[in-house]
């Protein structure tokens, strides 16, 4: 159907480098969009992704500068970004009562500020004018934090997810009247890197609490991705859509 083409559109994609963040951008790719890859590392898009359609990008989301400089080289390529995936982000470990406020405040920076401050800069160089979509990353665990957050994160993980869960909405409200939907997707157990462990420890430790009984894999977030940059899901936004295999049910 054509409402769901990403065809011609300008998808710019943060932590590209691995797990869910590289599956993105071969969704994306095989929904024929243009894709700006962004990491601190972009050398694994390189090697993993050989298309004209993908452009790998060294970028710091905390550096407005290198922010700038990346959507004016991409100009170069492909139109202006319509679609924006605020998916860098770090795991933590600390507790918010006792935790060490230097670990939490670099959490809270990466998974939060940043995230904010990537989209005033991509809402100021494009979607204010052209409209679009943004899509932030958040977590499934963060809706129940206090019964998950040592399992799959810390309290200061789920803290900073949960800023971007109501960021989204803030963010949803204030950019409709430019044509730009916000919204975020919320996985659940997903087995990447960043989750640290073995598949099989991963597995034993979790499927158990899954309803529909397996860990998730980064292949898993693609399509919900994909229907929320697309037209189909043009009247959506401000909504945070779980994609945790029913581990965590929300009223």
């Amino acid at each position: 159907m054509k409402c769901f083409s990403l065809k011609g559109k300008t998808v710019l994609i943060t932590g590209a480098s691995g797990g869910i963040g590289l599956a993105l951008v071969k969704g994306f790719v095989e929904a024929s969009a243009n894709v700006i890859a962004t990491d601190l590392n972009p050398e694994p898009i390189k090697a993993s992704i050989k298309n004209d359609c993908v452009i790998p990008f060294k970028l710091d989301v905390s550096n407005a500068d290198e922010i700038k400089n990346v959507l004016q080289q991409a100009r170069a390529y492909f139109d202006p970004v319509t679609v924006l995936i605020n998916n860098a982000g770090i795991k933590s470990n600390e507790r918010l009562i006792d935790g060490d406020v230097n670990k939490i405040q670099k959490t809270l920076s990466i998974n939060a500020d940043s995230v904010l401050g990537l989209t005033r800069i991509v809402y100021k160089d494009s979607l204010r004018n052209f409209g679009g979509a943004i899509i932030n990353i958040g977590s499934s665990i963060s809706s129940k934090g206090a019964v998950f957050n040592y399992q799959a994160g810390g309290a200061d993980y789920c803290y900073s997810k949960a800023i971007v869960h109501d960021m989204t909405q803030l963010l949803a409200y204030e950019t409709a009247c430019q044509n730009v939907t916000v919204n975020a997707i919320a996985p659940g157990i997903i087995q990447t890197p960043l989750h640290g462990r073995p598949a099989e420890e991963t597995e034993q430790r979790h499927k158990g609490r899954i309803p529909l009984g397996r860990v998730g894999q980064p292949e898993d977030i693609v399509g919900a991705a994909v229907f929320l940059a697309s037209e189909a899901a043009s009247y959506i936004t401000g909504q945070v859509l779980h994609v945790n295999g029913g581990m965590v049910m929300s009223d």
